[in-house]
């Protein structure tokens, strides 16, 4: 009787996960080792996987890679591959599943935020970087690997987590840079957007539908000419900055109604850290899942 391959590849993850570790710096999360997840089964695929092998392993071709592939069906495969060896590496499903104590350590020196949806029902996303701290980020001892591992924590909470694996959805991203100064470019938050950046390029490109700087200083152009080279062409097309709080209320409601839009920002709506899904992600953090494994 012929065996589904998605079955046969059980035989094989638990190898890959130990050649990957010999190319890649795995995070800070441990893998269970009774527990093969569907994305090491994609994984074992290789990097042709056929996309009807991929659905057996509930790891259908999402639609985002496709995009980023321009349509292009083979390219688009071959990048997703890339990303399941690397979901496999980190072992995603655990990584979602246990606390992250990181994230209370870093997140009042590092606001971010989802938060109500826009017009379209996106969840959106806010980043004060105008409150980061660096300073406070080396008192607590956090690293710029630290950073790094709870985005990722953060990303594949909002993406598989919250938006329950939806290939096809999108998120507006909002970045308000109230407050902040040339003198924070350091070099250490420069390498960390840039570890972030080529992580999200990579792993989860054209995921975002819009995004709107907010509050932008004056001398926005010099910084943008400094990081608008890490980000594709498709993303900066997407890119909407204002510089003025009148501006950025206008832009903002847009894309999203005043209701979801916090009171200061100039809406009517709750503040940030009170949408269902920062709460949801805040009891994750602090609990875990249940022991539980779903695919």
């Amino acid at each position: 009787m012929k065996m589904r391959v998605c079955s046969l590849s059980w035989i094989i993850a638990g190898f890959m996960v130990v050649w990957q570790a010999r190319w890649f710096r795995p995070l800070a999360f441990a893998h269970s080792e009774a527990y093969i997840s569907p994305s090491c089964q994609a994984a074992a695929l290789g990097s042709n996987p056929g996309e009807d092998d991929l659905a057996k392993c509930k790891r259908s071709l999402p639609v985002y890679m496709l995009k980023a592939a321009r349509g292009d069906r083979r390219q688009a495969l071959q990048r997703w591959a890339q990303t399941l060896r690397w979901r496999c590496q980190i072992d995603d499903d655990g990584i979602v599943s246990r606390p992250n104590p990181n994230y209370f350590r870093i997140q009042p020196h590092y606001p971010t935020y989802l938060h109500l949806p826009d017009k379209e029902g996106r969840t959106t996303y806010w980043e004060l970087l105008g409150r980061i701290d660096m300073a406070g980020l080396h008192r607590e001892g956090i690293t710029v690997d630290d950073i790094r591992e709870n985005y990722v924590w953060q990303t594949l909470f909002t993406w598989d987590v919250w938006l329950k694996r939806d290939g096809a959805a999108e998120g507006t991203i909002i970045v308000d840079m109230q407050g902040f100064s040339l003198s924070m470019l350091t070099p250490r938050l420069i390498q960390m957007f840039v570890r972030t950046s080529s992580l999200i390029q990579r792993h989860f490109p054209e995921r975002e539908h819009v995004l709107i700087v907010i509050n932008a200083p004056e001398w926005w152009g010099r910084m943008y000419d400094l990081f608008g080279p890490l980000f594709p062409e498709s993303q900066r097309q997407k890119l909407r900055v204002c510089v003025d709080k009148d501006k950025s209320l206008q832009t903002l409601t847009e894309f999203i109604d005043v209701r979801n839009i916090p009171r200061v920002y100039g809406g009517t709506g709750d503040p940030l850290g009170s949408a269902p899904a920062d709460v949801l992600k805040r009891k994750l953090a602090a609990k875990g899942m249940q022991p539980s494994r779903k695919p």
